[in-house]
């Protein structure tokens, strides 16, 4: 894309949506697991990017395809807005501050449009017509249809796009699938070429990022944390520790009590006891 501006777009139209039954079945068809795509289908992913179009890349100017897209924030619109004493809720005055105010959104807009400040603008209508909308239904008032119309979008999007925002528990923002055995071997490689032993990397030639001899071990490893690839590169030795079985995952404890291995074994003469 020569115009810098048509990027957004260009990046945009490179996700396949997940509900077009021609792309799940060419998906299937590819080898990619039934469960990945109802996973793509929950995932709030392309809602946000295609369907609501509220996020954004960060410079797409730089021509990279992002792993992240942000929503530009509405606050600083609203901030000023109150500080005026005026009603920081109403949509009309919302959309006048959006207008007005073209620090911030040019700003914005230098960060993830390339300078367009049109597609920023469409972001903030949408973000200040939800606001405006939601305080409506919060107050037991019915909500004004206009104002989602105004910003191109129906009733059932906007709450949809405000439960995303403002609601989704856990499971509905982060939508992982699970890895399968099958597919093992394009993992590893993916994680191969994700590593850090390239030419002139601190993996280069065996060493890694705790020093030498933490390159790759002698078995390939698809996915690892970062605090088991420290353990592994700076131990001593290649089996696991003795006391691996009576450590405790802090992730799975309640915060009740103290489970066995949680503290390291008193030794006899200990002063702290």
């Amino acid at each position: 894309m020569e115009d810098e501006h048509q990027l957004l777009a260009a990046q945009r139209s490179c996700f396949l949506d997940p509900d077009d039954p021609e792309v799940a079945r060419e998906a299937e068809r590819a080898g990619i697991p039934h469960d990945w795509v109802e996973a793509a289908r929950r995932s709030p992913v392309w809602a946000l990017i295609n369907r609501y179009e509220v996020a954004l890349p960060l410079h797409p100017e730089y021509r990279t395809m992002p792993m992240v897209w942000y929503i530009p924030p509405l606050s600083p619109v609203v901030d000023r807005v109150r500080e005026t004493g005026v009603d920081a809720e109403d949509a009309g005055t919302l959309f006048a501050a959006i207008e007005a105010l073209r620090i911030p959104v040019e700003y914005l807009a230098e960060l993830f449009t390339a300078g367009d400040a049109d597609p920023v603008n469409r972001v903030l209508h949408k973000l200040a017509a939800m606001r405006s909308y939601m305080r409506d239904l919060n107050f037991g008032r019915d909500g004004d249809a206009s104002i989602p119309e105004a910003v191109g979008m129906s009733e059932e999007d906007m709450l949809a796009m405000y439960r995303l925002l403002a609601l989704a528990p856990y499971d509905e923002r982060y939508v992982i699938p699970p890895a399968h055995a099958e597919q093992a071997h394009a993992l590893e490689e993916l994680a191969t070429e994700c590593s850090l032993d390239y030419e002139g990397g601190p993996g280069m030639g065996g060493s890694g990022p705790f020093g030498e001899g933490s390159g790759r071990p002698a078995q390939p490893v698809a996915v690892e944390s970062f605090q088991a690839l420290r353990q592994r590169q700076t131990a001593d030795r290649s089996t696991d520790p003795e006391d691996k079985a009576r450590r405790v995952n802090l992730l799975n404890w309640d915060g009740k009590g103290t489970p066995e291995g949680l503290f390291p074994d008193r030794k006899e003469g200990d002063p702290r006891g």
